[in-house]
């Protein structure tokens, strides 16, 4: 896994097709009648180090701006309103307080205990913790060498996860980054390295009997998924939702490559990040209005949909009138304004080969 990789050129609207399975299969284990789905995160964990180890492939510069630029405006948005909702109208929320230090600990990334679980003010904030440590360890690698960059980051990745295997940790934050869930990321940069040599076979307009084969496996891996919550018990995360959630990534993005996917599709995709962070929030707005799920009934199974569609739209409206143009505002004076006037302009999400980008 080195630098000597070309970037494909791809659409890559695979990508974002699996990002819309993701942040929904996540949007489904939020509704009570159901409680599956939280492997979405770990296809999110594998798409993130192919995208970080496709994106760098060229170059490296501004690695790190370019990834707070992405995460940290929406995710600290949020964050504060959480807050202000927990100072001003706390009866909205069950377990959440407006607590100076957690709110400090939260917008800066510091895992730290909130009742019984490990988890910021903004509800699906701890993946972010991973994926801020994740970058930070990126950018070291590839300080020490951008051409090794993947394989040192995997080596630290892993020697991390074999710490929190052999060490019983007592401070939480050592404890949080041991988890065999970083070893997701590894996968994901080995996706990438696999990847990266299959241009020619992409290319290639007599493999569609093979394509139809990864798909199918593709599928199979996928619905694979939701079953398997009681081997993460005992196989751990990495083991029983990491390597299908790969298995998934490669057979689909691989099958069905150059192929255009609807467009509502990829469009969810795009707003899988607004979609991912808010929608626990429009799910408890929606059962405090209608007490649809307060018990399980057919209005329940009925007004599902319902719910996810309202999902949807609320992320497709912070996707578009939020977090592309802070996004877009924030690459303009941070990044562009440093290039030289001759230099083409960026657009607004790190477009690799997709016109709504498929960066981050």
């Amino acid at each position: 896994m080195n630098s000597s990789l070309q970037a494909p050129t791809d659409k890559l609207e695979s990508v974002q097709m699996l990002r819309a399975i993701a942040a929904l299969a996540v949007v489904f284990f939020h509704i009570p009648l159901f409680r599956n789905g939280d492997w979405g995160v770990d296809i999110f964990f594998v798409i993130s180090g192919f995208i970080m180890a496709m994106v760098t492939a060229k170059s490296g510069s501004h690695f790190f701006i370019k990834r707070i630029i992405r995460v940290v405006p929406l995710y600290w948005l949020g964050t504060l309103g959480v807050f202000a909702v927990a100072l001003l109208l706390p009866s909205l929320l069950d377990n959440t307080t407006a607590d100076g230090v957690g709110l400090l600990k939260s917008l800066f990334f510091i895992p730290y205990q909130k009742c019984e679980y490990v988890q910021p003010l903004l509800y699906l904030g701890w993946t972010l913790n991973y994926e801020m440590f994740f970058y930070a360890l990126f950018a070291t690698s590839m300080a020490i060498s951008h051409r090794y960059r993947l394989l040192i980051c995997s080596a630290l990745l892993l020697a991390l996860v074999v710490a929190g295997h052999l060490v019983a940790f007592d401070a939480l934050v050592a404890q949080f980054y041991t988890q065999q869930i970083l070893a997701e990321f590894v996968l994901g940069m080995g996706c990438y390295a696999f990847y990266a040599r299959t241009a020619t076979w992409r290319a290639d307009g007599t493999t569609n009997g093979a394509r139809t084969v990864l798909i199918l496996i593709g599928l199979a891996a996928l619905v694979y998924m939701p079953f398997a919550v009681d081997l993460t018990h005992w196989l751990g995360r990495g083991l029983a939702w990491g390597i299908p959630a790969a298995v998934v990534f490669l057979t689909l993005v691989h099958g069905l490559a150059g192929l255009n996917l609807p467009g509502w599709v990829v469009l969810i995709g795009d707003a899988s990040y607004s979609l991912y962070l808010f929608h626990p929030y429009v799910l408890k707005v929606f059962n405090k209005v209608f007490h649809v799920f307060d018990e399980p009934g057919a209005l329940a199974y009925l007004m599902t949909p319902v719910s996810i569609a309202l999902c949807c739209i609320v992320a497709i409206g912070i996707y578009r009138l939020v977090e592309l143009p802070m996004t877009h505002w924030l690459r303009v004076m941070l990044i562009d304004r440093r290039k030289l006037p001759s230099q083409p302009p960026v657009l607004p999400m790190g477009t690799v080969g997709h016109k709504s980008g498929v960066e981050g």
